[in-house]
């Protein structure tokens, strides 16, 4: 991705602001968020807690209704329940549902994979298809050699958008998604053949071991490489490190 034309790349300077955008264009959550930031935030990094308890919900009422019932019927209605009192409640406070209606989508589709062929383990498998996918758009990204975080860390970071020019940030966001790799194929790898044995509650706690803690772990690492990128380009009069005030 090119500098932003009319900007010299040793000149450029970061929106005043908590963050690299200012307050106009920045996420409310995720990775992009957390790349803006001075300081790391798990809450960001996970999609605020309210975001984190949507996500999980589901996954643990499945598991723990399905232990305690034996009725796939009772804990996928149950998790698809959950999904659904999320979407309503962000309706009527009139807050962005796409996650929930994502998450919803999901879980639905999960929930009647696996009522119809009376196999709990289906509950998971769009999940599992949703890793798989990611790590395949992870890897042809590096392939590429247009590393996916270098991306994001771009679209939401002005103060990185010659990162492509930058032989040193190059490298920095290909290793970062090199972790991308990592948590994608151990999440598709390990819920597969817990998937193909047919091993219901431990599927899903794998799941959620896997997911949200995680990812916010190598979030948190990614942010550390961003950041010591950001201060070797400080160091070099290449960029600012902080926001412009």
């Amino acid at each position: 991705m090119s500098e932003q034309r009319g900007t010299p790349r040793g000149t450029h300077r970061a929106p005043t602001g908590r963050s690299a955008l200012g307050t106009g264009a920045r996420p409310a959550s995720g990775m992009g968020a957390v790349l803006q930031e001075s300081e790391f935030s798990a809450a960001d990094a996970i999609g605020g807690w309210r975001g984190a308890i949507e996500s999980v919900a589901p996954t643990l009422l499945f598991v723990v209704l399905f232990m305690a019932t034996r009725s796939i019927a009772i804990a996928a209605i149950a998790a698809v329940a959950a999904c659904a009192i999320a979407v309503i409640v962000r309706l009527a406070q009139r807050q962005s549902v796409s996650s929930a209606v994502g998450g919803l989508l999901g879980v639905g589709i999960g929930a009647v994979w696996a009522v119809r062929s009376g196999s709990g383990t289906d509950f998971y498998l769009p999940g599992i298809l949703t890793n798989a996918a990611t790590l395949a758009i992870v890897l042809i990204s590096i392939l590429a050699r247009r590393p996916l975080v270098g991306f994001i860390a771009a679209l939401f970071d002005p103060r990185v958008a010659d990162w492509a020019e930058d032989p040193d940030a190059r490298r920095t966001y290909t290793r970062a998604t090199w972790l991308l790799v990592a948590l994608y194929g151990a999440k598709t790898l390990a819920q597969s053949v817990l998937f193909l044995a047919g091993a219901v509650a431990a599927l899903g706690v794998v799941k959620l071991a896997m997911g949200l803690p995680l990812f916010a772990l190598v979030v948190w690492i990614i942010w550390s490489m961003h950041r010591a990128l950001l201060h070797r380009r400080a160091a070099a009069g290449e960029t600012e490190l902080s926001p412009a005030g």
